[in-house]
């Protein structure tokens, strides 16, 4: 009788810690599980901003995004704090939010989606998009041939042969960029025409230096640029999602989804503001009104 005795409390404590173990990680309850898929941390995150970072940073390099190698390291260091920052806002929303508190601390994450990872990070490379746009000329004569192929001649030929304009044009506007923004010296090598020769205004066509720096106070200031990066993250976030493009095979897993309103401008804005903050707190200046 003394040995059941003793033993019924060990039973007891294993029994229980079992049920909390399989409440904890269970597929939808328990504060571990919540923690885990998404209210404080969420391994598919560091999926996306590995990769998301490898292709943005490669893109603004490829375009002229960053202009210095200061700039670049400060973009850096921004992108490294990325995902703790978000999962921080994001958490103290929830615990702020007394029906999203309620359930975290039931052990349920709250099926509520308040930010963007994929629009917070935009602010770190928007903000130096004007030195791309420097070079205004490769980039008119591009999106021109984007928009004449994938939204124009697609109505006109009808949809037999739409696919192939559409992947055409995408060919064709991105071979008219690179050949105008680095065609010089490669057509010097190999005795080929200039691109100011073949382009003509595409190929030379520049904004001053005045109006760049005007460009880049207004996206750094803290009083316009996130309001400006908002507006162009939303502006992107509707012409990616168009059917026209999505209708297009395996390009339109590059693509992001559509997302309301609220979730792209709160997004895009708090994230301008962050890397704002990094800026500020590495000695830069802080610019409030351009």
């Amino acid at each position: 009788m003394e040995e059941t005795r003793r033993s019924i409390p060990l039973d007891s404590v294993r029994e229980a810690t079992a049920t909390l173990l399989s409440r904890e990680f269970s597929p939808s309850t328990g504060h571990a599980t919540a923690v885990l898929a998404g209210c404080a941390f969420a391994p598919s995150l560091l999926t996306f901003w590995f990769i998301n970072g490898l292709l943005d940073f490669s893109t603004a390099l490829a375009i002229g995004a960053v202009g210095s190698t200061s700039g670049l390291v400060v973009r850096l260091v921004a992108y490294l704090l990325l995902v703790p920052t978000f999962l921080l806002l994001r958490i103290g929303y929830y615990l702020v939010h007394p029906k999203h508190r309620r359930a975290v601390l039931a052990g349920t994450c709250p099926n509520a989606t308040l930010f963007s990872l994929d629009w917070f990070s935009v602010g770190i490379l928007a903000t130096g998009l004007p030195l791309a746009f420097q070079r205004l000329g490769p980039w008119i004569g591009a999106n021109t041939v984007y928009v004449v192929g994938l939204f124009v001649l697609p109505r006109v030929l009808g949809q037999r042969t739409s696919l192939a304009v559409k992947l055409g044009s995408l060919a064709v506007g991105t071979i008219v960029f690179l050949y105008a923004s680095y065609g010089a010296p490669v057509a010097a090598a190999f005795g080929l025409p200039a691109p100011a020769a073949v382009l003509g205004p595409v190929a030379t066509l520049t904004l001053s230096d005045a109006t760049t720096v005007l460009l880049l106070r207004v996206t750094n200031s803290v009083f316009f640029g996130p309001v400006v990066v908002a507006v162009a993250a939303l502006s992107m976030n509707r012409i990616l999602t168009r059917p026209e493009l999505t209708s297009i095979p395996l390009f339109r897993h590059t693509l992001p989804s559509r997302d309301p309103a609220r979730i792209v401008l709160g997004s895009a804005a708090l994230g301008t503001l962050f890397y704002l903050g990094v800026v500020a707190a590495f000695g830069g200046q802080v610019v409030l009104v351009p």
